[in-house]
């Protein structure tokens, strides 16, 4: 394991969050980089805790600055992607950045989204986030749409029962999106694919073919990766090469082609 925190001064605003700055990496000539995960990083990690992660994106980038935030409040309701942006926000002026890039993976996203009308943050680089939902989020509004389901979607509708707690705030968010007359869309680059079910079996198939049936929208297991959709809403989006799954869209080899694919833009 990493311990990512080593060597970085924390900017800390109130218990949603801690951004870890490398301030020997500070460069006036280069503009700083912080990278955002995602909430299952978070949840299996928990980073806040124990201050390590096997994750490969906290050495993935130059910079090393990193926005970490806590899923184990008390008050679960809180634990969301508005009140972690305003938390967001206030970091960056404590450290006094400006001119910032975020690269976020899968609900980091939504994070840095939620926080783009500053005009201390220049861009933002979301791999595969839930911007606009998912019904994975809400294992109750599937039920209604169980009749279509096979037994294999069944059991695994089951397991999301158990996997997802919507009493916290950021499973609300994963569901309905996030409200993107609160985003400044000229910041904001969505990047991601959606899978290939041809190309696919087992949990990331099931799992596509249930959030087809409910909305009728390709993604990419997880969440919604649909091209016309994001037309329609005025998303800008890369799509990847190739086909990435939520699953391994985390990894450096798609966050690397990921963002060679953005920047040519």
């Amino acid at each position: 394991m990493v311990d990512y925190k080593k060597g970085k001064v924390r900017y800390i605003y109130n218990n949603l969050g801690s951004l870890y700055l490398d301030k020997s990496k500070l460069n006036n000539n280069e503009r700083p980089i912080i990278y955002i995960g995602g909430q299952m990083e978070h949840r299996c990690h928990r980073l806040e805790q124990y201050g390590k992660t096997f994750d490969p994106g906290h050495n993935m980038f130059t910079g090393s600055w990193f926005y970490d935030y806590p899923n184990n409040l008390a008050d679960k309701s809180i634990v969301n992607s508005t009140n972690f942006a305003e938390n967001l926000e206030a970091c960056l002026k404590a450290a006094n950045l400006s001119d910032v890039d975020f690269i976020t993976h899968s609900f980091g996203g939504n994070i840095a989204a939620m926080a783009s009308k500053n005009n201390r943050i220049h861009k933002i680089y979301a791999i595969h986030p839930p911007i606009i939902g998912t019904p994975l989020a809400s294992p109750s509004y599937l039920t209604n749409f169980k009749e279509a389901f096979t037994t294999k979607e069944k059991l695994v509708m089951q397991l999301l029962k158990i996997v997802i707690d919507e009493s916290y705030g950021f499973e609300k968010d994963n569901f309905n999106g996030i409200d993107l007359k609160k985003v400044d869309l000229n910041k904001l680059v969505v990047i991601g694919s959606a899978i290939d079910p041809k190309q696919q079996k087992g949990l990331i198939l099931e799992l596509y073919n249930i959030i087809k049936k409910v909305n009728g929208l390709e993604n990419d297991s997880v969440v919604i990766f649909d091209e016309q959709k994001f037309n329609e809403l005025g998303i800008n989006y890369v799509v990847e090469d190739g086909f990435y799954s939520h699953f391994n869209s985390g990894t450096k080899e798609a966050f690397e082609n990921a963002l060679t694919l953005s920047r040519k833009r």
